[in-house]
């Protein structure tokens, strides 16, 4: 009686076993500090990425997922992150891209005009946890490439990952030259980081705003070292689409 739903089934597991290939071969792409959505420089490849970005904010979380319509499996995480789990105390800056978990110091911004937008407005305190805890619980899958832009924070954010920063093939990071805010760590505490887990500085670029000084940087690193990371098979064509995206092709 059952022999006619043979193919049928045959077909949904097949289906189901395409899905999960799928699945495996895109990259999970985690951004914390995500406020515009996913980056241009993505969206060209939006079919072999999965969005997974952070916003502890509920309101802008609920602003952020209809900018997600093309990624049917994206996910808004309304948590911050740390290297310790807790509340924090989430200062709002003068211009909002300039809040940070940290305290600006006056001392340092002195004699930049951009100074005054660091200045804070307003005080909110957020729960933070460890992205490896969430993983562990089930919350959020494994990265494959994390881009954070978090003022000031991004060593923490970036320690609160733990062991799962041994399978991760590149890191986009502010980092920053000079402490900005008080107690951060600098682009060298980020690169010896990264170096703990595999991960080489590629590039930088200057983030301007600080009158010709270069105070600040987007970094990117990527597993192995001169040129001859150490990759998986599944790990390979995702490598190689990264160093497209992120302009580091060897001519």
């Amino acid at each position: 009686m059952n022999a006619p739903n043979r193919p049928r089934r045959r077909h949904i597991f097949t289906f189901l076993a395409s899905t999960a290939t799928r699945s495996l071969e895109r990259i999970t792409l985690v951004d914390i500090g995500a406020a515009g959505g996913v980056q241009k420089k993505w969206m060209a490849h939006r079919r072999h990425i999965r969005p997974v970005l952070f916003e502890p904010n509920p309101v802008e979380a609920s602003r952020l997922r209809p900018l997600l319509a093309a990624f049917p499996d994206a996910l808004v995480v309304e948590h911050g992150l740390a290297d310790t789990p807790g509340s924090r105390t989430l200062n709002i800056a003068h211009w909002p891209g300039c809040s940070s978990l940290l305290s600006a110091d006056p001392a340092v911004l002195a004699g930049y005009k951009i100074g005054r937008l660091y200045a804070p407005v307003q005080e909110v305190r957020v729960e933070c946890v460890r992205y490896d805890a969430l993983h562990d619980s089930g919350a959020v899958p494994a990265p494959d490439v994390i881009k954070v832009d978090v003022e000031g924070y991004e060593y923490q954010v970036l320690s609160g990952f733990g062991d799962l920063l041994h399978g991760v093939i590149g890191i986009e990071a502010e980092c920053w030259l000079y402490p900005v805010f008080q107690g951060q760590k600098l682009l060298h505490h980020v690169t010896a980081l990264a170096a703990d887990h595999g991960l080489r500085l590629r590039r930088i670029e200057t983030v301007e705003g600080f009158e010709g000084d270069l105070v600040c940087v987007n970094a990117y690193f990527t597993r192995g070292k001169a040129g001859q990371p150490d990759l998986t098979d599944v790990q390979r064509p995702k490598y190689e689409r990264l160093e497209r995206v992120w302009g580091l092709t060897q001519r």
